[in-house]
């Protein structure tokens, strides 16, 4: 069987909370979210132009400055989110409740954020300047569609477990004041140096407006950063080696399962605690079972044995296996994961830290030959080599991958295990033991390769699983959210959130901006093409050329221009994520008005009536 076969399994899309949907669902969404704005654009130009909008240029309720707006932002969201119900998985009732919702929010926010900027001018305490209040309604706007989508959508259930989450306040510090530092800072560099920022938005190298949210961003995953890695180097500088068990789940996997159970190997020969490896054999159909056990036996320098799983799903062979485990801490590696030599030498020595639960790494693809693995090489880098040594700075790490992942035995048995049946549990489980009271770790210097896709099919797929993740995980952790004793669940989470909404919104925002100052400029003369390409291209570029060049890999800078065109990409894939959720069907209206009328049927007419 060739290896691109192997990417389908049960865990792909489970069925309670997620269907299947093929790529023409989110092709048809974008043609009708196109053929929405020419609509809306046009009569947007005949209210214009007309008395019935005087100079509005989007729908603002209450303003001193209606000619300053940039660009029709809020009508955007509204066709957005009719597009999203429209395309929504549920019948007609769920997804009339779905717009409503949506809107209904959105109307609330727009009106409440108009009315106060309209109270603050007619006070004389500030002039609100209408972009101002479109771009804090569009901010909304990203909470109000994941939290919207929770609310609805047919997710998983409140997860069980200790609930005693304890951020300390220095980690609070450290994520507020570089924040507090960055906002500063950018808006000191829009006032002193505002010719170039002027010169830089020309040249598409710095988006919005003005340096705003985009250089502040940067500015303060910087200072996070370097924080990060400082921490890092103080956590892992004492030397920790206890015995170590070793967790392959394997479904489908005699190809390759040798190489990674001979990698466990030298990995297990370059520490010195006693390893023992347990793969666990999940329903495969295939030869994997006895491929392992032969591979098991080569080996020279740890001990192991296959355990069987009848029962598909990879959640499922894990907890199979962790109820066969006595060490104390765990080392989950996927069949199709090679560790680095070092790995569990590096990976350990945090857990001289009681407080830390999980541990990840850096999962650098293991070649460079095709095109996803050069795109796939600079996103480790940025993601798992800098932002989340930005993210440890202040303890805010949401999860590890479950390609490679060490656990404390304690933590994994005090939360239950791992939750079976949704996307997401190797960062499900990362949360749940941060709620437990305890800390995740992502150290970059823990190296593994593992295989990437090899054809846009599984791409697709596996995009898909983890962009559906999100909301996975925000509803089998909602107690969580927003506790102001768990900086995961107060910031971290809820930004993740918000982040998801923005990914699943990139690609409608090109195509609105595309009408806008290809078609309907004579309107917003004032919006250019250049701040659009430098929030997809600008800054993003220049931090993944700092980064690459920081990890001494000059040749990922020449895979940028890939790399920004899969973002875009990886938009197309978070919007088809949140399509392919399940949305229960609402009973007809009317119907129900009947039943509540007449709750034992239609009686019969009287004879001769």
């Amino acid at each position: 069987m060739a290896i691109a076969e192997h990417y389908r399994s049960v865990d792909s899309a489970p069925a309670r909370y997620s269907v299947d949907r093929p790529a023409g669902v989110v092709n048809g969404f974008l043609l009708t979210f196109a053929g929405a704005t020419a609509i809306t654009m046009c009569l947007q130009m005949l209210l214009v132009r007309g008395a019935a909008w005087s100079d509005r240029r989007d729908l603002l309720v209450l303003t001193a400055a209606h000619g300053t707006a940039l660009a029709p932002t809020r009508l955007f969201v509204v066709v957005f989110f009719l597009t999203y119900a429209c395309y929504a998985y549920g019948n007609l009732w769920r997804r009339v409740a779905l717009a409503g919702s949506l809107l209904g929010k959105f109307a609330v926010v727009c009106v409440l954020v108009d009315l106060v900027a309209w109270s603050l001018g007619r006070a004389g305490l500030a002039e609100v300047p209408a972009i101002s209040q479109q771009v804090i309604s569009v901010l909304v706007a990203l909470l109000i569609f994941p939290h919207t989508i929770v609310r609805h959508a047919n997710l998983p259930q409140l997860a069980p477990g200790p609930f005693r989450p304890r951020t300390p306040s220095r980690a609070y510090v450290r994520l507020l004041l570089p924040l507090a530092i960055a906002l500063i800072a950018a808006a000191v560099i829009e006032r002193r140096f505002l010719p170039t920022v002027a010169e830089l938005r020309e040249w598409a190298l710095l988006g919005g407006v003005g340096p705003g949210v985009f250089l502040a961003q940067q500015i303060f995953v910087a200072m996070t950063g370097a924080l990060g890695w400082w921490l890092l180097y103080r956590s892992g500088r004492r030397s920790f080696t206890p015995d170590l068990a070793v967790l392959i789940p394997a479904h489908n996997e005699a190809h390759g399962i040798t190489k990674t159970i001979f990698a466990v190997d030298r990995a297990a020969a370059h520490y010195s605690g006693q390893v023992r490896i347990y793969v666990v054999d999940n329903a495969s159909t295939d030869a994997t079972r006895d491929v392992a056990e032969r591979a098991v036996a080569a080996c020279v320098h740890l001990t192991g044995t296959v355990l069987h799983c009848e029962e598909p799903g990879k959640a499922i062979a894990l907890n199979r296996g962790l109820r066969q485990i006595d060490e104390a801490f765990v080392v989950r590696v996927d069949a199709d994961t090679i560790v680095g030599a070092d790995a569990f030498t590096k990976a350990l020595r945090h857990f001289a830290n009681p407080d830390v639960a999980a541990v990840g790494g850096l999962p650098l693809p293991a070649t460079t030959q095709t095109l996803i693995d050069k795109v796939r090489l600079v996103e480790v880098l940025m993601r798992h080599g800098f932002f989340q040594v930005s993210q440890f700075a202040y303890q805010g790490v949401l999860g590890v991958p479950g390609m490679l992942s060490v656990y404390r035995r304690q933590a994994l048995d005090e939360v239950g295990g791992l939750c079976q049946g949704m996307n997401g549990e190797d960062v499900d489980i990362c949360i749940r033991m941060n709620a437990a009271g305890y800390t995740t770790v992502s150290d970059p210097r823990v190296r593994y390769f593992s295989e990437t896709p090899q054809t846009y099919a599984h791409l697709r797929e596996q995009r898909v699983r983890w962009f559906r993740s999100i909301y996975h995980l925000a509803s089998n952790n909602r107690a969580v959210l927003f506790d102001r004793d768990s900086i995961i669940g107060s910031i971290v989470l809820p930004f993740m959130l918000a982040s998801a909404a923005r990914r699943a919104m990139l690609a409608p925002i090109l195509i609105y901006a595309l009408f806008i100052v290809a078609v309907f400029r004579v309107n917003f003369s004032g919006l250019h093409w250049q701040p659009i390409v430098a929030t997809v291209a600008g800054v993003p570029a220049m931090m993944a050329v700092l980064i690459c060049l920081l990890w001494r890999r000059p040749d990922a800078v020449l895979y940028l221009p890939a790399y920004l065109g899969f973002r875009i990409l990886r938009s197309y894939f978070t919007l088809a994520a949140t399509l392919t959720l399940v949305f229960p069907p609402l009973p007809n209206p009317a119907g129900e008005i009947r039943r509540r009328i007449h709750p034992h049927g239609a009686r019969s007419a009287p004879d001769g009536g």
